[in-house]
């Protein structure tokens, strides 16, 4: 079975475009990550302060 160049150019694209939607995907999953991250360890230092007055 033969394919047309507008055929390959048509799967080329739509490759391209999930691949695409992977990387950025992948991305936001990092970054809300390091966000979580960030509020976990900003929630354990509060948690970490001495609660007697004075200190």
């Amino acid at each position: 079975m033969t394919q047309t160049a507008s055929d390959q150019a048509f799967l080329l694209m739509l490759i391209s475009a999930c691949l695409g939607a992977c990387f950025v995907w992948a991305f936001w999953e990092i970054e809300e990550a390091r966000r979580r991250r960030e509020r976990y360890d900003e929630f354990t230092r509060e948690a970490q302060r001495p609660v007697r007055p004075g200190h």
